[in-house]
């Protein structure tokens, strides 16, 4: 027999009978075909306990022990997507017994006495099986969750040095925080890294740190057992575990829990997890990709994230300029959008001049996201397939702040009266803000979602305004 890679592959042998045991042993550990790591349990319940503690790849389970046979000790882990391929094996088999293993899922059945070569060709065979059935379900299950075509639409050389920029490290490994304000395209960002890089046939998942609560952010990322909590009526697999050999990318990281931070912390330095409620520790091995909106270097001098995971997350960061400073993207995307929504008419429809002054010199604190939706409701409800300044009126009129350059600018060049009050980055916050908070009778948790902020941070942005709420 060639030898083969030099993976280690994880055995559980689990057999009352202790000459059976040590001779499985030692046919494993002696085979110069393939390294094994072999653990020992002399019945059922040892073998429950280990296989609940830790991850093997494949389980030889003894057909006949005391306390759990072996087909009980499958069935008790029948549910963990972290079981390990079995192996049945037994010196009293039947036909009937080897058909129900089979009907289980069991990957094989041995009888004794185990012949040398079979054991080691079986074991080999359901450690690559497991292997195979293992990204199949992490593919699947990272399908479900995000479905969607990288796509960048830029003719900006600031964007384009970005772009550059992702293209040289895309492939190597390294973690990348992406920096910009909400609505600038960094999910697009995470997504065109991990496509050219060597993990694009793996899964890429994410998570909006901003958009779960504590509690229900750490069962996102490190999944959670059965019984963990009140509600945890299943286990549930987290995102750590679904992005092993892809992509985690964690938006706004910013608003991650400095509880949780440690934590994570240490699954980047060990590459290791466990769920919550569990105690067994899985291996994971992902490419982080971080984004925030926030300015961390603040955060840490203000003991609201950690200096250390800083400097872990941002290897490579990526800056992306808000749309107000691509004033020549917006007409190459308005036309982008057009033909998202309206796909079979897109060449026939046009935007007067007026128009797109209109859009070219509005301020965008929304960035590329409302420039979308400003196209979406226009492609909806315009009278024809004309897009004129008036119908832009309502769409860019909620926010104050819409004018054209014969609205802002006099015949001098001197600003004008009418139009934008300003175009200081802060004051436009603070109007956005304060006009978010009295659509929404200051209900933050409204405001914020209007906005495209997480609640931590307008929160923290109405102190930093001195804002206060409007006595009745």
């Amino acid at each position: 027999m060639t030898p083969r890679a030099e993976h280690v592959i994880s055995v559980l042998v689990a057999d009352d009978d202790q000459d059976q045991r040590l001779l499985v042993e030692a046919i494993l550990r002696e085979t110069e075909a393939q390294r094994h790591s072999v653990t020992l349990a002399a019945d059922g319940i040892e073998a429950l306990r280990a296989l609940r503690e830790q991850v093997f790849d494949v389980a030889i389970l003894d057909l006949a022990m005391p306390a759990l046979d072996g087909l009980e000790v499958f069935e008790a882990v029948g549910g963990d997507p972290h079981r390990p391929q079995v192996i049945f094996l037994s010196g009293q088999g039947t036909v009937a017994t080897a058909t129900r293993a089979m009907k289980m899922g069991a990957y094989d059945f041995l009888e004794k006495p185990v012949d040398a070569d079979r054991l080691v060709t079986l074991v080999w065979k359901a450690a690559q099986a497991r292997e195979v059935i293992a990204r199949s379900e992490r593919l699947g299950a990272a399908a479900r969750r995000e479905a969607s075509e990288v796509s960048i639409i830029t003719e900006d050389p600031g964007m384009r040095e970005s772009l550059r920029l992702l293209a040289r490290v895309a492939d190597s490994g390294v973690s990348v925080l992406v920096r910009g304000e909400s609505g600038t395209g960094k999910e697009l960002i995470a997504r065109e890294l991990h496509r050219l890089s060597g993990r694009a046939n793996e899964p890429l998942v994410a998570l909006n740190c901003a958009a779960v609560s504590e509690a229900l952010a750490e069962s996102e990322l490190f999944g959670h057992e059965k019984g963990a909590f009140t509600g945890a009526a299943t286990k549930k697999v987290g995102l750590v575990e679904l992005a092993d050999g892809g992509t985690l990318f964690l938006d706004e990281i910013g608003d991650l829990a400095k509880t949780l931070q440690a934590k994570f912390l240490r699954v980047l330095e060990s590459k290791r997890f466990r769920r919550v409620g569990g105690l067994k520790e899985f291996p994971t091995n992902f490419r982080l990709v971080s984004a925030t909106n926030q300015p961390l270097k603040e955060l840490v001098a203000e003991d609201a994230f950690r200096e250390d995971l800083l400097y872990r997350i941002n290897a490579i960061e990526i800056e992306l300029p808000p749309l107000r400073d691509r004033k020549g993207d917006i007409p190459i995307l308005v036309s982008h959008f057009v033909k998202e929504f309206r796909p079979t008419e897109a060449d026939l429809w046009h935007v007067e001049p007026s128009a797109m002054e209109q859009l070219v010199n509005y301020p965008w604190p929304g960035n590329v996201r409302e420039l979308r939706n400003v196209i979406e409701r226009v492609a909806l409800l315009a009278r024809d397939q004309t897009v004129r300044a008036v119908d832009l009126g309502a769409s860019l009129g909620t926010s104050g702040v819409a004018a054209t350059v014969s609205d802002t600018v006099g015949t001098d060049g001197a600003p004008g009266t009418p139009g934008l009050p300003s175009l200081n980055l802060d004051d436009l916050e603070r109007q956005a803000i304060e006009q978010a908070l009295q659509q929404t009778g200051w209900h933050q948790g409204r405001a914020a979602e209007l906005l495209g902020i997480s609640p931590r941070t307008l929160h923290r942005k109405i102190r930093a305004y001195d804002l206060e709420r409007p006595r009745d």
